[in-house]
């Protein structure tokens, strides 16, 4: 059997294939790559998967054309995996579970897949969660505008301020920034960064403090590598947690 797991994010869609050699995870591809068929095989290496999980924050009508270019593609229906009250030795700790977004969860396991022990889980995305884990017990956690939203919020409602757009990083890699910047664009950028690499930093000196503990830090999503430098604790980056997440439910489904 080949599965195919999909990490359907607001702006990309990460990727990863599990055969009988393993598991593989392939990065991230455009929703406009997805939809052409050719780039689609070009990218999953002409693989043919039997079975397709998916994992979603889209828009209903988003999540259909995705369906729709599975169906057309493979002949495959994609089965998605959602929220639960309790799966893999982890409780959700949210009063309802439904309301706990399934993207969080998936990286949850992810974590709990990784190590058993107290766990801090961030997601930096359009929006960023922060999320604990403590004796397979989810906390509960957080939800704020991600680097992008809050750039884009200064734009959109303060005069004479255009919304700004980070230059791209084809290395990967990111230094600490200048402390004060010298120039509107940097300013926000800069600014941006270090509020939210700050509250990072104050969640998890609170949590150690109140539980009395080190809590181990997963990050993932696309604006981690330029927060890790400003975290002031260890993290582990880890781009496919809500795909590892995925995968460790379908095995949980199996047994």
């Amino acid at each position: 059997m080949v599965k195919l797991f999909l990490d359907l994010g607001n702006t990309r869609i990460k990727v990863a294939l599990e055969d009988d050699s393993g598991y593989q995870y392939l990065g991230p591809i455009s929703m406009a790559d997805f939809s052409n068929p050719n780039l689609l095989k070009d990218f999953l290496d002409s693989a043919k998967p039997t079975a397709v999980f998916m994992s979603s924050v889209l828009s209903a009508d988003d999540l259909d054309s995705v369906k729709s270019i599975i169906q057309s593609t493979y002949e495959l229906f994609p089965v998605m995996l959602i929220a639960q009250k309790s799966c893999c030795g982890l409780k959700t700790g949210y009063d309802d579970f439904n309301q706990l977004g399934d993207d969080r969860w998936m990286a949850l396991q992810g974590a709990r897949s990784l190590t058993h022990q107290p766990t801090l889980v961030i997601d930096a995305g359009t929006a960023m969660t922060i999320d604990g884990i403590l004796d397979g017990q989810h906390l509960g956690g957080f939800i704020v505008p991600g680097l992008s939203s809050l750039r884009a919020s200064l734009g959109e409602d303060t005069a004479n301020i255009s919304v700004v757009e980070e230059p791209s990083h084809s290395s990967g890699t990111f230094s600490v920034p200048a402390l004060l910047a010298t120039s509107t664009h940097a300013a926000i950028l800069g600014g941006t960064l270090y509020m939210t690499a700050s509250f990072i930093n104050s969640i998890i000196a609170d949590l150690n403090n109140q539980v009395g503990t080190q809590f181990k830090v997963f990050i993932t999503g696309g604006n981690a590598p330029k927060l890790n430098v400003l975290i002031d604790t260890p993290t582990e980056y880890v781009p496919d947690l809500v795909l590892l997440g995925m995968k460790k439910i379908v095995e949980s489904i199996k047994k």
